[in-house]
């Protein structure tokens, strides 16, 4: 029985893998400010800390990374390789790693404020967790790096990326619920 559970494990984190790289094929927007591109790819990034929680989504990104490492071509537009872990995007992908944790201690704080309205827990504590990590260090990394000023990276994220990023948390904890309710996700 435990091989089996393992098992299962196994194929869905693969599965939740290979989502996130399909989805690195939607090239991402360019924006003009700063040089990190709008992309798809966080969408899939929400849909793992939502649906497999702080250590194995955390494993499955953490998987994507070092295939980024390896030069693979895993990350929005076909871009992959050592020199985008230390470009522009470096922080928005320490963010991604970061997530499922943070998605899980936001849910922990917000459950009093918000009790048993999973939607409006989920929706809130990913769409934070995205905006206080992702864009957290991704500005931080943008002005310390590539010296961006710090207030264009902050307004840029805020207002290019904020609209785009609640319809994708929207969406992530849609999809979630579904998924959560199909038989076979039931037994995992």
């Amino acid at each position: 029985m435990m091989k089996n559970t393992k098992l299962q494990d196994l194929t869905v984190s693969a599965v939740f893998l290979a989502l996130l790289i399909v989805l690195a094929v939607i090239p991402g927007i360019p924006l003009g400010p700063i040089p990190v591109p709008i992309v798809v790819q966080n969408l899939g990034i929400m849909l793992v800390a939502i649906l497999l929680g702080a250590k194995r989504g955390t494993l499955v990104i953490a998987t994507l990374l070092v295939m980024v490492l390896l030069g693979l071509p895993v990350l929005a537009g076909g871009r992959g390789g050592f020199a985008v872990l230390i470009g522009p995007s470096a922080g928005y992908l320490l963010g991604y790693l970061l997530m499922p944790a943070g998605y899980v201690l936001l849910q922990n704080f917000l459950r009093p404020l918000l009790g048993h309205w999973s939607f409006l827990l989920n929706f809130f504590s990913i769409w934070l967790a995205n905006m206080i990590l992702c864009y957290g260090f991704g500005v931080l990394w943008l002005h310390l790096t590539v010296k961006t000023p710090f207030m264009t990276a902050l307004w840029t994220n805020l207002v290019m990326f904020t609209p785009g990023d609640l319809v994708k948390a929207f969406v992530a904890v849609v999809l979630a619920a579904a998924i959560s309710r199909l038989s076979w996700w039931q037994k995992n």
